[in-house]
């Protein structure tokens, strides 16, 4: 048995690193992870089941100035866009089942309201290897991570809307090219 416990460990730990070195390396054109947890509704979150959407993933905190300001404009390109054409999820990282809670309440009544999740221990996090927010990623009607925002400021915001806007004109999920 003493022999077999270290051949395991060294098994586990090599998996934890190439796990955690994949998650930190998703670039444009990657294929995100699929599983976030559950939404404020009990809902189990899918990435797969918005195929043919562009979906909005925006890691945020309460704590985060940007990103206070850049969840209203969310809430607002998601109005005007509607869930059939695209979804925002906005997974809470890293804060208190507490706070989450208190969250959700100040987002009750908001239509059309975005998809809160929480991610209290970080693991949705770590599969999007965000090491600190604001952190956004886009994924295009095709299923494929069209683009990563990492630790930008307000000023940013407005070119961020353009990007999303771009990545619906120019993908499809039967044309990802755009051609």
């Amino acid at each position: 048995m003493r022999r077999l416990a270290p051949a395991l460990l060294v098994s586990f730990l090599l998996a934890s690193f190439t796990a955690s070195a994949n998650a930190a390396n998703l670039r444009e054109g990657d294929d995100p992870p699929d599983v976030f947890g559950k939404s404020s509704t009990g809902e189990v979150i899918h990435l797969g089941d918005y195929r043919g959407r562009i979906v909005v993933i925006s890691f945020w905190a309460t704590w985060c100035g940007p990103c206070q300001k850049e969840i209203p404009m969310l809430m607002a390109l998601q109005e005007q866009a509607t869930r059939q054409k695209l979804v925002v999820l906005a997974v809470n990282w890293r804060q208190s089942r507490e706070t989450f809670l208190e969250i959700r309440k100040l987002f009750r009544g908001k239509a059309p309201l975005v998809t809160l999740i929480s991610d209290e221990t970080g693991r949705a996090g770590k599969a999007y290897g965000v090491q600190g927010i604001p952190h956004m990623v886009i994924v295009g009607r095709d299923g494929r991570i069209a683009a990563v925002h990492e630790g930008y400021s307000e000023a940013g915001l407005h070119g961020i809307l353009d990007e999303i806007n771009s990545v619906w004109l120019n993908t499809s999920p039967d044309n990802p090219a755009g051609n």
